[in-house]
C-alpha cells in the first residue's frame, strides 16, 4: 500500500489529522525526509529520517493516533515541556497517544517540532552509524 493509498482508506477526520502533521512536520524540520513504512506493529507509518537514521513517526490505530520521536526520548526536558501543556495523552518513552486535536492541539505539536528540529540530532545519528 502506498502512503496515498492508505490516506485515502482513512475517515476524512484522520486524513485532515495526518496530512496536517505531516505538513507541519516537513515545514518546520528541512533535515527529515519522509516515508513510508512499518514502525514497531504498525505497516502504515509515516517515518521521518535525519541521515538515514529514524527522528519521528506517524501512526493511526482504531482508538489513537501515535507521534514517535526519538528527539523526545534522547531530551526528557521536552517531554516534561509536553506533560504540563497536555493532559489528556498518554506519554510513553519517545511516544505519545492522543485521540483528536483536542488532545494535542496543532499549536503545540507545531512549536515542539520546531523545539525539535532546532535540538543537535548529530549525537543520535552518530550512535546509530557507529553501530552498523
Amino acid at each position: 500500500m502506498t502512503a496515498e493509498q492508505y490516506i485515502d482508506s482513512l475517515s476524512e477526520k484522520d486524513q485532515n489529522i495526518i496530512s496536517c502533521f505531516r505538513h507541519i512536520i516537513l515545514k518546520n524540520d528541512q533535515s527529515v525526509s519522509e516515508k513510508f513504512g512499518k514502525l514497531m506493529k504498525n505497516p502504515n507509518t509515516f517515518c521521518y529520517y535525519e541521515q538515514d537514521v529514524f527522528k519521528y513517526g506517524l501512526t493511526v490505530s482504531k482508538n489513537h493516533f501515535s507521534f514517535h520521536s526519538l528527539v523526545l526520548y534522547s531530551n526528557p526536558e521536552l517531554m516534561e515541556e509536553l506533560t504540563t501543556e497536555l493532559q489528556k495523552v498518554k506519554f510513553q518513552k519517545g511516544c505519545i497517544n492522543f485521540k483528536n486535536l483536542d488532545n494535542f492541539p496543532i499549536p503545540n505539536f507545531e512549536k515542539h517540532i520546531k523545539a525539535s528540529a532546532a535540538i543537535d540530532f548529530s549525537p543520535v545519528i552518530q550512535h546509530y552509524q557507529n553501530k552498523k
